[in-house]
């Protein structure tokens, strides 16, 4: 249920910052998982790439709180990925779009 959650997470922002398409792929080899959603919608300003995943931290200080969420998600994200002994890379390009690439280990 909680990768659900990180998934579900992923995806929402992908959806509220772009209006074009969104990847998702899936891979997997011997060692580990990987999950990549990619959008190609505002993306992220490189020097805010480093705070994303702090609690209560906001890109778009500008969005309505309704609209723009309470800046929780991505910090729960994390968290959930660290409990499950994952890692998470984030490469975003402002204007380009943003791709997420979670990787979850499949051995002890």
């Amino acid at each position: 249920m909680k990768l659900k959650q990180v998934i579900i997470i992923f995806l929402d922002n992908a959806i509220k910052y772009s209006t074009d398409v969104i990847e998702v792929f899936l891979e997997s080899n011997q060692y580990k998982a990987i999950l990549r959603i990619k959008d190609y919608g505002i993306g992220i300003p490189e020097e805010e790439q480093s705070h994303v995943f702090e609690r209560f931290y906001r890109v778009d200080k500008a969005r309505e709180r309704d609209s723009g969420g309470s800046g929780l998600g991505l910090a729960i994200a994390k968290n959930i990925v660290n409990l499950h002994k994952g890692e998470i890379d984030i490469q975003s390009k402002e204007h380009a779009g943003t791709e997420i690439k979670v990787t979850f280990p499949l051995t002890n």
